[in-house]
């Protein structure tokens, strides 16, 4: 710092007055304690945190698209099997209705009735399915255009890797925990820094006074000052009190906050796999067993109703229990779909840095 002092404002002369001079000052303060290796710690844990946090939106978000993913897929697959099954459903109306009406079959209103109440359930379902799919179609339209979106076509995504028991699961390395220690760390970094700023600053400074010989010939000496500071704070004993408490606060729950999100994954694992288990059960039940009987029912009971050996009543029944069937497989696999989605999501890891 360069300055001039003392002046008189009679003739601004640098020489008539013996106080006046030209002064160059250099000075410089020194943090309190180990303060800036704290705050540059807490700086870089904050920094790894913001990068921790868009990977955890991204796995949080591929869940969500997952199972919306799923939903439309289900509702789209099951308003093609609906449709693929309207056509023997309005045939077997039109052909009860001419056997009543031609007196053959032994066929009875109450027979016509109940089928033109099975098409119109068909119906109600492929208009419930169909909003479905327009509900869910929608909530992509955040990322692709009209025509995209219009154009988008719902398949069935493989679960199954996803749904392996064998893969270890380890919490401690999921998005969510690095970013709850890394913002602990960050606490902690901030508490050492409070206790730090409570030691107060110091700085120093050295000027000197440079002053020009009077006309008279008289010789004045320069002047050389040396100055040294501190903050009074560093002489409370209870100096930023406030702002240690504070951050001790936070470490405690940044811990607490640890300790809760690793058990709640450790739960919602176990969890989604016992479902993902009986999902795969219950499917490979209805799939292997159920499904390929349906179906070879209701081929027999077609020829009987052909043949005059079997009554409307059971042929109806069969295609209802056969359509039921096929629109449960698809539930199921849409619910394990969402299960893998959820198990991916739970399985995200990131190391210390924040990469996937």
């Amino acid at each position: 710092m360069l300055s001039a002092s003392n002046f008189p404002v009679d003739t601004f002369s640098i020489d008539q007055e013996p106080m006046t001079q030209l002064v160059a000052k250099v000075s410089q303060m020194f943090p309190p304690g180990d303060s800036r290796r704290w705050r540059s710690s807490s700086e870089v844990r904050l920094a790894e945190a913001t990068v921790i946090q868009r990977v955890l939106r991204a796995a949080m978000l591929r869940q969500q698209l997952s199972t919306a993913w799923a939903d439309a897929w289900m509702a789209q697959a099951s308003v093609d099997i609906l449709e693929s099954n309207r056509p023997v459903f309005e045939q077997t109306l039109q052909t009860t209705r001419a056997s009543y009406s031609a007196g053959i079959r032994q066929v009875r209103q109450r027979e016509v009735l109940g089928a033109q109440a099975a098409l119109s359930r068909l119906e109600e379902r492929i208009e419930r399915y169909s909003m479905a799919l327009d509900s869910t179609r929608e909530l992509f339209g955040e990322w692709l255009t009209s025509a995209e979106l219009g154009a988008l076509e719902f398949t069935r995504i493989e679960e199954l890797h996803a749904i392996d028991s064998s893969t270890r699961f380890d919490p401690s390395i999921h998005p969510s925990i690095v970013l709850a220690e890394a913002q602990r760390y960050a606490a902690e970094a901030e508490q050492r820094l409070a206790g730090e700023m409570g030691k107060g600053s110091r700085g120093i400074s050295v000027s000197y006074g440079y002053r020009d010989e009077p006309s008279s010939g008289q010789e004045r000496a320069d002047f050389l000052s040396l100055s040294f500071s501190m903050d009074l704070a560093s002489l409370r004993g209870n100096a930023n009190s406030a702002r240690r408490s504070a951050a001790a606060t936070k470490v405690a729950q940044a811990d607490k906050e640890v300790e809760l999100l690793e058990g709640r994954l450790s739960r919602d694992h176990a969890k989604w796999q016992a479902q993902a288990a009986r999902l795969l059960s219950r499917r490979s039940v209805l799939r292997d067993e159920l499904l390929p009987q349906y179906r070879q029912q209701a081929d027999v009971t077609r020829r009987a109703f052909a043949s005059d050996e079997a009554r409307f009543m059971e042929l109806q029944l069969i295609l209802i229990d056969l359509l039921n069937a096929e629109l449960d497989t698809l539930a199921l696999d849409a619910e394990l779909a969402k299960s893998a989605a959820a198990l991916e999501y739970i399985r995200t890891s990131v190391d210390r840095t924040g990469e996937r």
